[in-house]
C-alpha cells in the first residue's frame, strides 16, 4: 500500500507540474505573439504613401519579428500563424472577429482597424497527462485569436486625394456652397480674400 500510495503521489506531481509547466510557458509566449500583433499593426498605422505600402510594411515587420522567435514558428510547441495574419479593417476582413448589432450601433464610428491572427497551443494540446490521458483530442482545440487595433493615419497623398481626385469633395461640393466664398464678409474677411483654399491638417 505505500508503494502504491507513493507511486500516485509522486505522478500526481510530475502531471501537476508537467501543467503547470505548459500553463506558465503558454502564457508568456501569448504575451510575446501580442507584443508582435501590436508592433505589427503599428507599422500599418503609421502614415505611408498609401494603404498598400503599409500593409506590406507591416507584413515585412511581422515576420522580422517572428524570425526573432523560432519557438513561435519553427517549434511543435507553439504556432503563430503566418497565413492567418490580415491586416486592415479587421471587421470586413476577419471572420473570427463577430461584432453584435448593438456594439456596431453603440460604437459607430470604432474604426476596427489593425492586425489579427491566430496562435496555436500545440504545446497543450499534445500534452498527455499520466492515468488522465491527452488534453485535447486534436491540436484545433487550443487554437487562439491574437488582435491588435490601431487607427491608421492618413498620409498628405490620401488627403489630397480624398478631397481633390476621387469625388472631387472640395471643387464639386465645398466651391459651390454659399456662391464659392462662403459668405466671407461675415467671418471678417477682407475683399482681398474672397476664394476658399484647402488647408491641410496633420497630414489632411
Amino acid at each position: 500500500m505505500l508503494i502504491a500510495d507513493f507511486l500516485f503521489a509522486f505522478t500526481m506531481v510530475i502531471g501537476i507540474g508537467m501543467f503547470m509547466f505548459a500553463l506558465t510557458f503558454s502564457l508568456a509566449t501569448i504575451e510575446v505573439g501580442q507584443y508582435i500583433i501590436w508592433s505589427t499593426a503599428r507599422n500599418y498605422s503609421a502614415a505611408r504613401y498609401n494603404e498598400d505600402l503599409a500593409r506590406s510594411e507591416a507584413t515585412d515587420k511581422f515576420k522580422a519579428l517572428t524570425d526573432q522567435f523560432p519557438l513561435l514558428t519553427g517549434s511543435g510547441w507553439f504556432e503563430l500563424s503566418a497565413d492567418d495574419l490580415r491586416i486592415g479593417e479587421l471587421d470586413k476582413i476577419d471572420p473570427s472577429l463577430t461584432i453584435s448589432a448593438d456594439d456596431a450601433k453603440n460604437n459607430f464610428r470604432q474604426p476596427w482597424t489593425g492586425a489579427s491572427t491566430t496562435i496555436n497551443l500545440k504545446l497543450f494540446a499534445n500534452m498527455n497527462v499520466p492515468f488522465l490521458g491527452k488534453v485535447a483530442a486534436d491540436t484545433s482545440s487550443f487554437t487562439f485569436p491574437v488582435r491588435a487595433f490601431l487607427i491608421r493615419n492618413v498620409s498628405t497623398n490620401e488627403c489630397q486625394d480624398f478631397f481633390y481626385i476621387k469625388s472631387e469633395r472640395y471643387e464639386g461640393g465645398i466651391m459651390k456652397l454659399e456662391g464659392g466664398n462662403l459668405a466671407p464678409a461675415a467671418f471678417g474677411i477682407t475683399s482681398e480674400c474672397t476664394g476658399n483654399g484647402c488647408g491641410e491638417d496633420n497630414g489632411c
